[in-house]
């Protein structure tokens, strides 16, 4: 009997730091501040039709949590699932925002990881790569 508990017992401990080494995702940047993306709207694309495009980009991934067109303004839910796989202890968010004159699209994204009790704040990279690339695809000019 005392040998298997001690068998069971190093299986455990070794077993456990496999299990903490989860973590974030590689592309979780932690400590990252996130920082709005401006997109210079281009010259033959009138507001509904950048709205329209803006609000299918993020309905393909993302459930939205607030959308105000008058005001230009398109907040997502927090995504515990990006990237094919749930995990509660990361989540994922975005925001884009028109300007008042409706000819620039600011956009940030948000990533969060769960450490204990507290969230980590940062960016994904791959999130931001992917939304950058989809926007300046669809509705972009330039990128500042």
């Amino acid at each position: 009997m005392p040998k298997r508990l001690l068998l069971w017992l190093t299986l455990a401990v070794l077993a456990a730091p496999t299990l903490a080494l989860a973590g974030p995702p590689k592309s979780f940047l932690k400590g990252q501040a996130t920082q709005w993306h401006v997109f210079e709207l281009r010259a033959d694309l009138d507001f509904q039709h950048a709205w329209d495009a803006v609000f299918d980009i993020l309905i393909n991934d993302f459930d939205l949590a607030m959308v105000l067109k008058d005001d230009g303004y398109i907040r997502t839910e927090w995504l515990y699932s990006y990237g094919g796989r749930y995990d509660h202890e990361y989540r994922l968010r975005v925001t884009a925002c028109f300007t008042p004159d409706k000819r620039n699209l600011r956009v940030k994204t948000e990533a969060q990881f769960k450490d204990g009790d507290n969230w980590l704040l940062g960016v994904d990279s791959v999130l931001l790569t992917t939304l950058k690339t989809d926007l300046m695809g669809t509705v972009g000019r330039t990128t500042r």
